[in-house]
């Protein structure tokens, strides 16, 4: 993935030698675009999407490997869709029409966090004088003490929700708080205004591709053995010799690998019950962009059990009466029983829903369709990390730093957790923490 390609990068630029031990028989981890079953060159991404203005890092990246950024509509989230109680208006139409409490509730309940988070140092939250405290209490906990309107309660439940991929219950008060510090000066127009053009999945493909036969498909990692003289990391029939091990990927996989020595208790615990929200998507090509003419954006908000969507091609080459793709990003307990279903029935399940949604799309909707539910990756085991209440505080000072010889790598690792920026942060902070070899 993002993070242990950006590793490389950087330690093989500080002189290192370097090996790149990917499970799977592709790069790029949790991003994944898919141009099948698509027609007309228009594709979906399957894993991770957007980039913000402010994630410069990634951009920095896409740059250094000549690839464009393609921007998408600023206007997309005003002209949402937003469908509740069986009824479908616009995201401004709700909040005119439910007053200005709907409104102030909604755009504070951010601003609400950062008050709550008390000046809190995002690199070390866990230091905080009420950091404990925070992190015993749940996110919902705290929307509940905010006294919102049924309307703006229902908003931020569904951004929310989608943010960290989780009900809101199960996340920690204190993890979204320090989310919040982190993006604290980012507006609203700077959120998910662009993609990779041609596809996200370029980026790492031209990371490993500059990296050549470093990069090392279908060996999994089974076994790391730390030595006084460095570590052994066994995938497969082939063993490395190493002076350090990056660890670039979510907890659920680290739990198959043996481990010697044992982990420590601490570290054991992070990777035992750390884990990853449930995130899974659904894309459905249409003939026609019907939502265009109507004045909408293909950003959709519900309370069905999908609750949000958008446009997957809105930042392709498209035509206003052309093809377009219509995404479904689902989370939290909907996500976790939806990845349950066979790929036909959640397709089937979800663009149901999507239908009463926009039922005058029936009619453009074509076969072409796509789904991944990240829960049934094998190495990956869910969407991204969500620190449930009770796990920041112990688990967030394991996760950066060093164990003997290795070093945990990876979105849930930097203070902006669950972004592709997320990922490539984290792969600079490492390689910069080892920093060059030693002379010979």
């Amino acid at each position: 993935g993002l993070a242990g390609l950006t590793a490389a990068v950087d330690l093989r630029a500080a002189g290192w030698d370097v090996a790149v031990l990917e499970a799977r028989d592709r790069v790029g981890g949790r991003v994944l675009t898919l141009h099948e079953p698509f027609s007309g060159d228009q594709y979906a991404e399957a894993g991770g999407e957007s980039i913000d203005d402010n994630h410069t890092a990634i951009q920095a990246l896409a740059r250094r490997y000549r690839l464009a950024l393609a921007h998408r509509p600023a206007d997309k989230l005003e002209r949402a869709a937003v469908f509740d109680k069986g009824e479908r208006s616009s995201l401004g139409a709700l909040l005119e029409q439910n007053g200005s409490a709907t409104t102030i509730g909604y755009l504070g309940f951010d601003q609400a966090l950062i008050d709550v988070a008390g000046g809190l140092d995002p690199e070390h939250p866990e230091r905080a004088a009420h950091a404990a405290e925070l992190d015993s209490r749940s996110l919902e906990d705290f929307l509940a003490e905010q006294h919102l309107t049924d309307a703006a309660a229902f908003l931020v439940r569904t951004d929310y929700r989608g943010n960290y991929n989780a009900e809101l219950s199960g996340v920690s008060l204190l993890f979204a708080a320090q989310q919040a510090v982190v993006d604290e000066n980012l507006s609203e127009a700077g959120v998910e205004t662009m993609r990779i053009a041609g596809g996200n999945q370029r980026l790492p493909e031209a990371m490993a591709k500059a990296l050549g036969d470093r990069v090392v498909l279908g060996a999994a990692v089974t076994r790391i053995s730390q030595q006084s003289w460095g570590v052994r990391v066994s995938a497969g029939s082939r063993s490395y010799d190493a002076a350090h091990v990056v660890l670039a990927v979510p907890p659920p996989p680290l739990r198959r690998i043996a481990f010697d020595p044992a982990l420590p208790g601490a570290v054991a615990d992070m990777v035992d019950h750390l884990r990853l929200g449930s995130a899974l998507k659904v894309s459905r090509q249409y003939t026609r962009r019907f939502w265009i003419p109507e004045g909408l954006s293909g950003f959709t908000v519900t309370d069905l059990p999908f609750a949000v969507g958008w446009e997957a091609t809105d930042s392709q080459p498209v035509t206003e009466s052309g093809p377009g793709i219509l995404t479904q990003f689902v989370t939290g307990d909907a996500a976790a029983a939806g990845a349950k279903l066979a790929d036909r029935k959640r397709i089937a399940s979800f663009g149901a829903q999507l239908d009463r949604v926009y039922p005058e799309g029936v009619a453009s909707a074509t076969s072409r369709r796509s789904t991944m539910a990240w829960a049934d990756e094998p190495f990956t085991g869910g969407g991204y990390a969500v620190f449930a209440p009770g796990q920041f505080v112990p688990f967030w000072p394991v996760l950066r730093a060093p164990h003997g010889r290795m070093w945990f790598a990876g979105e849930h690792t930097e203070t902006l957790a669950g972004y592709m920026e997320s990922a490539v942060r984290s792969g600079h902070r490492v390689a910069g923490s080892i920093g060059r070899p030693p002379r010979a």
